[in-house]
């Protein structure tokens, strides 16, 4: 009977996500709640200063970034260390475009930071610290994300129905947003001009 038992225990611990099964999933949990407290504290920081006094903050945003890479991990956390260090990159991207553009307008965004929860939160067994900023961002990205695959899903059954590609569909709906910005404009305008 034992000469069954441990094949199965092992296989089942293989499937949990894990290649090694002695090896605690949840490995360096702790170190990355105590990076994403540190980075929400700089990244606050580095959003409140001005462009000409950004070095300072940015350079401890990397310095963050460089410490995650030094997280000792389990296995089964190292895709969230990934996928967060791929957030954060794309933050202080923006910071140092920010730094060296004065017409810099373009902010890049990304959703690794919805796959760091959800990797993090399958090695743990448990929802992270859902008051911090950052689970709140990445709660609001998958619910964007969530509605953008809803609406494109519902202009692909359209555009079907119609017999249409969904870009000239997609092109209609722009243009008729359009039109309904000048028209609240126009009627915005006309209710300040009979004002004075």
């Amino acid at each position: 009977m034992n000469k069954f038992l441990l094949p199965i225990l092992i296989s089942t611990l293989l499937i949990s996500g894990c290649k090694n099964p002695f090896e605690a999933k949840d490995k360096g949990v702790d170190q990355l709640n105590n990076i994403e407290s540190r980075w929400e504290d700089a990244y606050t920081l580095a959003s409140s200063t001005s462009r000409i006094a950004l070095a300072t903050p940015v350079s401890s945003l990397q310095d963050i970034k460089r410490d995650l890479a030094q997280v000792e991990l389990s296995e089964c956390l190292s895709p969230a260390r990934e996928a967060l260090g791929a957030y954060m990159d794309s933050h202080i991207n923006n910071f140092l475009k920010f730094m060296s553009d004065s017409d810099f307008t373009q902010f890049e965004s990304n959703n690794k930071l919805v796959e760091y929860f959800k990797v993090k939160e399958k090695c743990a067994g448990k929802e992270g610290n859902l008051s911090s900023k950052l689970a709140a961002e990445a709660k609001i990205m998958e619910t964007m994300l969530k509605l953008e695959q809803e609406k494109k899903a519902k202009f692909e059954k359209e555009a079907k129905a119609k017999g249409v590609s969904v870009a000239e569909l997609e092109a209609v709906a722009a243009a008729s947003e359009a039109v309904a910005a000048v028209a609240e404009a126009v009627a915005e305008l006309e209710a300040v001009a009979a004002e004075h």
